[in-house]
């Protein structure tokens, strides 16, 4: 079942995927001016990032070329090559790009259309090359905007992937390895997850947020001391609906694997989002711990919904300021974590599918 609602690297490596057999293709065309006679090459990258020519043509005499390639299994990005410089191009199915540009500023100045994503690929790729050496608040404040503008509402598209991608002053431009970073890999993810969970570009970007969050896990557990053993668990402590407080670090490590799942009761899906959780809960027959953390306003409401749930169920009343979601870079909900029987997080179960597999 896919996650059915939403609230609100070191550079990771491009994935490329073998091309389509159903014969489809799609075109590049446009105008190089000056470039009269020279060669343009088409590349994309391979499992290793490495650019692979796929084909190439001249610019004939009035400037214009035209290149056709086969489709890719799913959305990629491409390259197009004038000597040492280059033009990314997204590309997603049958479509057509066009690239408009000079030969003295291929790479630097250009307009890409055709397409909504190659306008945005563009305009990022325009503000990205304007940018002038900024401090630390300044970039900060520029990759806000960029995620406003290119990748909140991007449904997991090619180009919100190829943002993080991007490399500023010969250092990533949003760094994997900075926390105050981690949450744009979170929000891409959680993008891919519910529009493309099937995205292999989806499956890097996850990997990279998961490993983000190991390594914050880790360090915050060899600062916390619990009868002499390091502390694991980003730890829960909210109130069940008794008013009783459950904290998550007294469930993990005990045995048992432990899933945190992040939710509303009195969304329109969720009773069927419920439905699907007990069903996974109840064929593990007690094998399995779910700590289920709810951010619904209506205490009354979320009482009613809960006591029919068999599992634990708890109330944050700070809603989307929580520090839970913060600390777990919970982007959108519903989201779902797993801990191993020893209390280790080991997971982001991108669909309850995968969480079924998973246990």
């Amino acid at each position: 079942m896919k996650f059915p609602y939403m609230a609100a690297a070191a550079a990771i490596i491009t994935v490329s995927l073998a091309a389509c057999d159903n014969g489809s293709r799609f075109k590049v065309d446009g105008e190089v001016y000056g470039a009269e006679g020279k060669s343009l090459v088409l590349e994309k990258s391979d499992f290793h990032g490495r650019w692979i020519a796929v084909d190439s043509t001249k610019v004939d005499g009035n400037g214009r070329f035209s290149i056709k390639s086969e489709t890719p299994a799913s959305p990629e990005i491409y390259r197009l090559s004038l000597g040492d410089n280059f033009i990314y191009l997204p590309v997603d199915s049958t479509e057509t790009v066009t690239v408009t540009t000079s030969a003295a500023d291929f790479g630097r100045k250009f307009t890409l259309s055709g397409t909504p994503q190659a306008e945005r690929l563009a305009a990022f790729e325009q503000e990205l090359m304007a940018l002038q050496q900024p401090d630390s608040a300044a970039l900060a404040g520029f990759k806000r905007n960029v995620y406003t503008k290119y990748i909140k509402d991007g449904q997991g598209s090619i180009v919100s992937y190829y943002v993080l991608t991007k490399f500023y002053d010969g250092k990533p431009l949003y760094d994997p390895s900075d926390p105050e970073d981690t949450k744009y890999y979170a929000a891409v993810a959680t993008q891919f997850d519910n529009y493309r969970p099937d995205d292999p570009h989806g499956r890097m970007v996850r990997q990279v947020s998961l490993d983000a969050m190991r390594r914050r896990n880790s360090a915050q557990g060899k600062k916390t001391v619990v009868e002499a053993e390091e502390l694991k668990v980003l730890d829960i402590a909210l109130p069940d609906a008794s008013g009783k407080t459950v904290r998550l670090s007294d469930l993990t490590g005990k045995g048992k694997p432990v899933v945190v799942i992040f939710s509303m009761m009195n969304e329109p899906e969720s009773p069927a989002f419920n439905r699907e959780l007990a069903s996974i809960y109840n064929s593990k027959a007690g094998a399995v711990t779910f700590y289920q953390i709810s951010f619904d306003a209506g205490q009354y409401e979320w009482r009613e919904a809960a006591a029919n749930l068999p599992w634990i169920n708890v109330n944050d009343p700070n809603g989307t300021a929580s520090t839970a979601l913060r600390d777990y870079n919970v982007g959108s909900l519903p989201a779902v974590f797993l801990y191993d029987a020893s209390g280790e997080l080991v997971d982001r179960p991108a669909t309850l599918d995968d969480l079924r597999k998973r246990l």
